[in-house]
C-alpha cells in the first residue's frame, strides 16, 4: 500500500513538475541570488499572489537541506498575496546550481482531484 501512494504521488510530481497552478501568480519564479562567496548566507522572498476564485493555504514548502524555509501559513483570500522566505546557506555547496522549491497546497486540484503543486527556484555563483 505504501508502495501504491509513493508511486501515486511520484507521478503527480514528475507530470506536473515544471508547470505552474491556476492558484498562485509569483512576481518572480526564478530568483538570481547573484555572486555568492562559499559559506555565506543569504535570504530572499518569493511573493505570490492567489489568483484562484477559492481560499488557499500552503501545506508543505520543501527545498534542499541548504535552505531553510518559512512561509505565509494563514489562508490567502482570492486576489491576496502571501510569501515564502528563504534562507539559503552555501558552507555545503561545492557547485553551482539551481535550487527548487516545491510548494503543495492544502487545496485540491479541480483537473485530477490530487493537491495543487506548484514550484520557484533560486540560482547562484560562487566567487572567491
Amino acid at each position: 500500500m505504501k508502495f501504491l501512494y509513493f508511486s501515486v504521488f511520484f507521478l503527480l510530481s514528475v507530470c506536473s513538475f515544471g508547470q505552474t497552478s491556476n492558484f498562485l501568480k509569483f512576481e518572480q519564479r526564478v530568483i538570481d541570488l547573484g555572486n555568492v562567496k562559499k559559506g555565506a548566507v543569504i535570504d530572499t522572498v518569493f511573493v505570490f499572489t492567489n489568483i484562484s476564485d477559492e481560499k488557499i493555504q500552503i501545506d508543505i514548502v520543501d527545498a534542499c537541506e541548504c535552505t531553510d524555509l518559512e512561509w505565509t501559513e494563514d489562508e490567502i483570500l482570492p486576489g491576496e498575496k502571501g510569501e515564502i522566505y528563504v534562507r539559503f546557506n552555501s558552507a555545503e555547496k561545492e557547485i553551482e546550481e539551481e535550487i527548487s522549491v516545491d510548494i503543495t497546497l492544502l487545496n485540491n486540484d479541480p483537473k485530477t482531484g490530487g493537491p495543487v503543486l506548484d514550484g520557484v527556484s533560486y540560482t547562484y555563483k560562487f566567487v572567491n
